[in-house]
This record gives C-alpha cells, structure tokens and sequence, in this order.
C-alpha cells in the first residue's frame, strides 16, 4: 500500500485572468500584512495623522475642523471593529492602499494582458505612497481607495454599452461623491476626467452626456450634507487649507524653490519603483523572448489618468501655488501602467516568477527597513521621535494620579491632539479628548455637560514640545490639584524624557455617571 503524498504542484496560467487575479490576490495579501504587522510590533506609536484620526472617531461628523468626514468615518469602522490601538491604524491605512491596487488590477485587465496588469499592480504598489508613507492614515492615503474606485467607474461607465451603462454612472457619481468627501483635491482629478471625456471619441454624441448628468446629481446629493456642514462651521476646512497654502508660500524663498523641492520629493517617492524596474529588466536580460504584449485597449486612459492629475499640479505650481509634497499621493494610481512600456516581452512563467518574487522581496526590505528604523534603532541611538513615543508609560502613571486624585469616572481630558490622543488609547476608560481645550476644535463635546465631570488637563513641557494653547493654559489655571510626570523616551540611561504637566479641573454639578458628553 504506497501512503507516500504526491508533490504539490501549482499550475498558473499566465494568460489566465482568473488564475493571475489569485496571484494578484496573495500578493495584495501579503502587502497588506507586511505593512501592518512589521510596524504594528516596531511602533509605540503611529504617525501623527493616525492619532489625529483616532481622535475625531470620538464621534461621526459631516466634516472636522481641517477636512471633509470619509477617512474618518473609514478609521471608524475598523476601530469599531478591532479596537482603538496603534496597529489598526497602519491596517486601515493599507487597506485603502490594497483596495486601491485591486481597482489597478480591474482596470488594468481591459489595458493590457493578466500577466502585464499583475505586473503594473506590483511595481505601483511599490510607490513609497503606497508602501513607506502608506501606513499614515491621512486624508491623502486614505482617498486612494475612492480614487481608485472612481477611475474604474468611469472607465467602466464610457465602456459599457446600452441602458447597462446608467447604472455604471449612477456609480462613477457616488464614487465622486466619496472622493471629494475624502481630500477636497478630488478637484484636480475631476479635472483631468472630464478633459479626457471631452477628447473621447465615445462621448461626443449628445445621448452619451445623459448618464452623466445623473452622476453628477448622485455626486451632488452626496455631498450635500457636508456642504450644509461647511456653512455651519464657517467653512473651517477652507480656512485651515488657505492658511496652509499661505504658511506654505511664506516659508520658501520663491515658488521656484518650492517647485523644486515639491519635484524632488515626488522623484524620491517614485525611485522604489524605478528600482524596482531596473532590477527586473536586468534579471531578465537574457531570458527568452516571448510574444510581443497587444496593444493597449485604453492607451490614451492610462496616459491622461497617469500623467494628467500630476501635469496639472505642476502648471499650478508654476503659477505660483505652493505645493506640498503629500498632495501627489493619488496621482500614481496607474503609475505601474505607465512602466509597463520599459518592462521586457519574455517567457510568461519567467516573467510572472520574477516580478512575484522581485516585488515580494522589495516589499520584505522596505517594511522591514521602515520598522528597524523607526523601533529598535531610534531606541538604541537613543532619538526621542514619534515612533517611540512612551505613551504607555505615561498612561500608566497618569491612571495611578487619577486614582489618588480624581474624584470621578475618567471621561475627558483636555490636551494637544498628539499627546492626549497617545494617551487616551492606553487608557482603561479611553475618555474623549478636548482637543487643545477649545470647543472649536472639538464642536462635538458637549461642554455645558463637562462640569459633571473631573477634566484631566494634560500639557507637554519636553524641550521641543509644540507650543501650549490659549484654550489649554486656562484650563490648566482653573486646576484645583497641579503636579509633573517624567518618563524615560528611550531605553538608554541619561537618554531624552517625556516630561507632563497634569491638572485636575473639579467638576462643578458633580454627576458624570449620567452626563452626555458627546453632541452628534
């Protein structure tokens, strides 16, 4: 009787969209786990827009003081889900990443071969957008996944033919609502859309225009509510963004300047793919030559998607626009697409087992590049960044002062958004953060129901620490008990502390038990 297991063997056809869309798939799954589990267990701490981002989940809003609701309504979902801890952010933040590179993928299919369309996804998931910055949870990461959405719902829209195709823009409008809800930059890339649908030879018969009126009152509808938002709040987002354009300009020494600086950035953030590509045509240099890919079906698609968004940001930027860096992380969607003209026609499995394995490999040094770096190395050479922050340690002394000091349930406390926010994960009772103290940061605390309630009031007085609040300083005056918290930053003796203020503001109508702290 022969008991011996016959070998395994894994039969992909390169030709085969549903077999290259499973390849697709474990390569997707396996990014999403490197970028969250490597920095998940290297990081104290997340980046300081992730903190941002667990602070306004503290309640569902049509918008926030700085940007439109969507990446917040997102980190919402998954900390339901999984709990307000520092992982879930680099895992929310990849999966819109990964959610963008599947909508690549779909795209890609009606562009090129399966083959070519994995290859396009690995080299633009190796864009430092995608895979070094791609764990901060932002608004620009996290409206990869709309924009990748919207570009797929208009291809498919001017695609599909017949009354199927109302259907397909009645999803391009609430794909556009989505984006714009994300980063108010979906602008740019409603630009450059409707520049494309302008020039489409399957749009120039008026019947064609029809559907797209309907997307754009879905769009419409979809929005509204944050636009009825913005009046409310005085158009806070507005300000925040013109304040940053003009911070921007006064800082450089000309706009030339800033362009330059904004350019090399962009070309810094494009080099892991560029290595990427150059390392693949040199692995392949002396393999067989396969049959030469088809031409591409949507050419000009792929041309104005990938190229257009950054062509018109640079135009601004000439006109003399300050440009900051990050604002380009959606325009390389279709990046991959645009190297796949440099990548070489070889052998199908030679090519499908070297970009799999060069892009795994990639992605294995960056992750894990990023993680040394920013967990036990800043640790050893004794750097008081974010990544290391002591929260924890603060957090705990903080909980042990409450307890001696505090004569109700821990519900808020008031301090700067990176240092309370840090602090409350940690926390048992994870109270509400009053950010800076001010209601105008935080409309969402119901401050009349904030005299039921002890307030813990928190200030950062470590040497570089960001300058104190108006809002805050008063708080801290009405204190009733004051005392000081150091803890060590590093493991290293002598090594750089964190160094807090607390105060405790008693409550006036002590009755927090049943005080609703939080408006909707």
């Amino acid at each position: 009787m022969n008991l011996s297991v016959p070998p395994l063997r894994l039969s992909i056809d390169p030709a085969n969209p549903r077999h290259m869309g499973r390849v697709t798939a474990v390569f997707l799954l396996l990014h999403l786990l490197l970028w969250t589990l490597l920095p998940g267990i290297s990081h104290r701490a997340p980046p300081w827009d992730n903190i941002e981002q667990l602070v306004w989940t503290q309640s569902l809003q049509w918008g926030y003081y700085k940007h439109p609701p969507a990446p917040t309504w997102w980190m919402y979902v998954w900390t339901e889900l999984l709990g307000r801890r520092v992982w879930v952010t680099f895992f929310a933040a990849q999966l819109s990443v990964v959610g963008m590179l599947w909508c690549v993928w779909r795209m890609a299919l009606v562009i090129t071969t399966p083959l070519r369309a994995f290859v396009a996804v690995v080299l633009t998931s190796l864009v430092a957008y995608h895979s070094l910055r791609g764990i901060m949870a932002n608004h620009n990461t996290l409206q990869l996944l709309p924009v990748g959405l919207l570009l797929w719902a208009v291809l498919a829209a001017v695609r599909t033919p017949g009354a199927r195709r109302w259907l397909q823009w009645a999803l391009v409008g609430a794909a556009a609502a989505l984006t714009l809800l994300s980063k108010y930059s979906a602008l740019v890339w409603f630009a450059v859309i409707g520049v494309w649908l302008l020039q489409d030879a399957r749009m120039h018969r008026w019947q064609a225009w029809a559907p797209v009126l309907l997307a754009a009152a879905i769009g419409a509808a979809g929005v509204a509510p944050h636009i009825a938002w913005l009046a409310q709040s005085g158009f806070a987002p507005l300000r925040y963004a013109e304040h940053s354009v003009e911070h921007g300009i006064s800082g450089a020494p000309s706009h030339w300047t800033d362009l330059g600086f904004f350019i090399t950035a962009q070309l810094a953030r494009i080099a892991p793919a560029l290595i990427a590509l150059a390392l693949l045509r040199w692995w392949l240099r002396a393999a067989a030559p396969g049959a030469a890919p088809p031409p591409w079906a949507e050419r000009r698609f792929a041309l104005f998607m990938g190229l257009g968004p950054l062509a018109l940001t640079l135009a601004m930027g000439v006109a003399g626009l300050h440009l900051a860096s990050s604002w380009a992380t959606t325009f390389y969607v279709l990046f991959g697409l645009l190297l796949l003209r440099w990548v070489p026609a070889v052998e199908p499995a030679r090519l499908l087992k070297t970009t799999f394995i060069l892009g795994l490999a990639f992605q294995l040094v960056l992750a894990g590049g990023l993680s040394l770096a920013r967990g036990p190395l800043v640790d050893r050479l004794g750097r008081n960044a974010r990544s290391n922050f002591p929260a924890l340690a603060m957090a705990q002394q903080l909980e042990q002062v409450w307890r001696q000091h505090g004569h109700t349930p821990l519900r808020v406390l008031a301090g700067e958004t990176w240092l309370a926010g840090n602090i409350t994960i940690h926390l048992p009772s994870q109270p509400l953060v009053f950010i800076d103290g001010d209601p105008a940061r935080a409309p969402w605390i119901n401050t009349p129901a904030l005299a039921r309630c002890d307030l813990l009031v928190l200030i950062d007085r470590s040497p570089d620490a960001p300058a104190v609040a108006a809002p805050l300083t008063q708080l801290m005056a009405q204190a009733r008990e004051h005392g000081q918290i150091s803890v060590p930053w590093t493991s290293r003796p002598n090594g750089p502390r964190l160094t807090v203020d607390w105060g405790i503001v008693a409550a006036t109508q002590p009755d927090c038990a049943t005080a609703v702290l939080t408006r909707h």
